[in-house]
């Protein structure tokens, strides 16, 4: 009784301006000969409410949307007067009452969290009366259309059921989420968007300080997305394979990446089980330190982005020889050196590793020397000492540094690449050289 003696005091204060007004109208026309006595009346089991519009349709569609604001603030009512909900807070009723209200204000276009106000329709309304008035003072028209609605109180205690569950489950949803970001439980991107997207509806939905944690949680959520890394898996000159990095974790995503560089042309990008590989053509590319490909990501406002760079020069291989060489002899007889040490300096133009097979030494007028299968491997860009044993015979006369203004020698040095394979060879010719004999 207590709960009918507050709504019927909201529905006699809603009327009241009505009243005020029925001098200044005239009805012009009718549903009905005589007004039904319960319109602008109360009835127990009943919600009698009338809607305005300038259109009967429009009229109708107001009294269904007061039916529904009526009720919520029945539901209303019945939740502050138990008082069960929110006990550890200290505005309880105000809490209660400023959800109701904000939930009223939106019924026309959502039934929001109490399922039976889907099922409020014309067909469940017992009588109806419209009229349709006429403003004496400026002569404008609308509608006036009255609904007499049933609604026990057991269907009250229904919807107070409902809203309490409802309740119920939106902190449950709420405390999961928000432990799933502290645990940094997330496998794909998509399940930040979902999170963000849940709280967006839970900060809405709630009044007191769960709405302040909802808020807090989708801002932790945009911070996920600040804190997803690129990191560069596998990759070679022309692949490139990336991965996106939460934590200690591998997160997926279905969003493509935007993928460009200066110089190079992207081919294929290919995602696969949070792993994606891209293949590009560096053929226009110039010896840059800066020759990169960048990836970018845009998840919510941020902008998540890399550039991995790329060295045309990886497994390009090129040597040359500066120094003199310097030749040492380990035992000779008579006029012939029968084993000698040669050091030569090899000058490296890249940082990819190669190996050295074989030297061929030339002198006028000499057998040219053949050192073969030496397979000696270096990496890196600068200089290189390769150190040789000779145990081919010399002929001191003709190899010998000393007495000559400018010693020199030819010959070729091959060597091939520990990447690709490539095998080539390096001339020398009229080379500076010193011997020690």
């Amino acid at each position: 009784m207590k709960f009918y003696y507050k709504i019927n005091i909201i529905i006699i204060l809603f009327m009241l301006p009505l009243v005020a007004c029925v001098s200044q109208t005239r009805v012009i026309e009718s549903s009905s000969r005589r007004t039904p006595g319960w319109v602008n009346g109360l009835e127990r089991d009943y919600i009698i409410t009338v809607g305005t519009g300038s259109t009967i349709q429009a009229a109708q569609r107001d009294a269904l949307n007061m039916v529904r604001e009526n009720i919520v603030n029945a539901v209303a009512v019945n939740v502050q007067t138990e008082s069960e909900m929110y006990t550890e807070e200290a505005n309880l009723n105000n809490n209660v009452n400023t959800f109701m209200q904000k939930f009223a204000t939106t019924t026309s276009t959502t039934a929001g969290p109490v399922p039976y106000l889907q099922g409020i329709t014309l067909a469940q309304v017992e009588d109806y009366y419209w009229e349709k008035v006429e403003n004496r003072r400026d002569g404008s028209v609308k509608y006036n259309y009255h609904i007499k609605y049933p609604f026990s109180d057991f269907e009250l205690q229904s919807l107070v059921m409902d809203f309490r569950r409802r309740d119920k489950e939106m902190t449950e949803d709420l405390e999961y989420i928000l432990r799933s970001i502290d645990d940094l439980n997330i496998s794909t991107v998509e399940e930040i968007d979902k999170k963000i997207d849940e709280l967006r509806v839970m900060a809405d939905y709630f009044v007191d300080a769960r709405k302040d944690r909802a808020q807090l949680g989708i801002t932790r959520c945009r911070r996920l997305y600040e804190s997803i890394e690129l990191v560069e898996t596998e990759s070679r000159l022309g692949e490139l394979t990336y991965a996106l990095r939460l934590g200690d974790n591998i997160v997926h995503t279905s969003r493509r990446p935007q993928v460009s560089s200066e110089c190079a042309r992207i081919t294929t990008i290919d995602s696969h089980e949070g792993y994606t590989t891209i293949e590009y053509d560096y053929d226009y590319c110039y010896e840059d330190p800066e020759n990169n490909i960048l990836v970018r990501y845009r998840f919510g406002t941020v902008n998540v982005q890399r550039p991995f760079y790329f060295d045309v020069t990886e497994e390009k291989v090129s040597i040359f020889v500066n120094d003199p060489f310097h030749f040492e002899a380990l035992s000779q007889s008579d006029n012939i050196i029968d084993e000698a040490k040669l050091g030569i300096t090899i000058v490296s133009q890249y940082e990819a590793p190669f190996t050295i097979e074989k030297v061929v030494l030339e002198w006028t007028g000499h057998t040219p020397v053949i050192i073969d299968n030496l397979n000696q491997g270096f990496a890196g860009k600068g200089n290189h000492s390769l150190d040789l044993f000779i145990d081919q015979p010399l002929e001191i006369d003709k190899t010998s540094s000393a007495g000559r203004r400018v010693a020199m020698i030819s010959g070729y040095i091959e060597y091939r690449s520990d990447i690709t394979g490539e095998k080539k060879t390096y001339q020398v010719f009229n080379h500076r050289y010193s011997t020690n004999w």
